[in-house]
């Protein structure tokens, strides 16, 4: 059996650790540090140097290396309670270039997001749409807030922070547009799409498929008002044209088309 079967770590909000499915209490805020700035690259070494610039980025105390391995000692204990004392740890190890945390990806929520949004997007090409639709929500369903709080004042974390939101952006994106695909009831996606669109005004992705929804929910003058507030946006904001799929999908709307193309997935990222 694995060592860490029961084991499941979530970073897609609050770092939250669980063992049997009871919450592990895992110490204060600069210990909890230490434990993500290990999972932004589990099973990987991490130096003591770069575990030190991510839990202190500015004013490091004195004794930060008896504080940094009294936090490894005090998180060893908390992941591997059963081990016997001076026993090698297995899953929160010392190597000789840093520290490791040895846990499968399937037991951390980022790396099941992952490993979601590429099988959604695999049955989103291949036109099996119902089954890319429960795919993606189930990607989706992972995430509880914003990943890595934990890291916010470290340049690594908020890079891997705003790699993730992005991701789930592409996945919100990829589940919308397999909806459309099932004629779902399109008024109700154009309302959600809508909401997501004015946070994201300028992703001609999401104005994509907002004018999609309105246009098949028989909304053609707001589905062409869409593309002109995004143009604009566009325009004022970086000088640039729309992208030719949504230029394409207007074109088609504005002669009133019985039917409007489909984007290859990915298209416009």
């Amino acid at each position: 059996m694995s060592i860490t079967a029961g084991l499941q770590i979530s970073v897609l909000g609050p770092l939250e650790v669980r063992a049997g499915g009871l919450p592990v209490d895992l110490g204060p805020a600069r210990q909890r540090a230490v434990l993500a700035a290990l999972l932004l690259t589990p099973g990987e070494a991490v130096t003591t140097e770069r575990l030190t610039e991510a839990v202190w980025p500015r004013n490091p105390p004195s004794a930060v290396m008896t504080t940094l391995h009294s936090y490894v000692s005090n998180l060893r204990r908390k992941l591997e309670p059963s081990s016997p004392p001076r026993c090698r740890n297995r899953i929160l190890r010392r190597e000789a270039s840093g520290y490791v945390l040895a846990v499968e990806p399937e037991r951390i929520d980022v790396c099941r997001f992952e490993q979601l949004l590429r099988d959604g997007r695999r049955l989103l090409l291949e036109g099996r749409h119902q089954a890319a639709a429960r795919t993606l929500e189930s990607c989706l369903a992972l995430w509880r807030g914003t990943p890595y709080p934990e890291m916010c004042d470290d340049a690594l974390g908020t890079q891997a922070a705003a790699r993730l939101e992005e991701l789930r952006l592409l996945a919100l994106e990829s589940r919308w547009e397999a909806e459309l695909a099932q004629e779902q009831d399109y008024s109700v996606i154009a309302a959600d799409l809508a909401t997501l669109s004015m946070k994201f005004p300028t992703r001609e992705r999401l104005s994509w498929l907002h004018m999609q929804a309105l246009y098949r929910a028989g909304r053609q003058a707001e589905a062409l008002k869409v593309y002109h507030q995004t143009r604009r946006l566009l325009a004022d904001e970086y000088g640039v044209d729309p992208c030719p799929e949504l230029q394409d999908l207007f074109g088609s709307i504005l002669r009133g088309a019985s039917a409007v193309g489909r984007a290859r997935p990915g298209a416009m990222l």
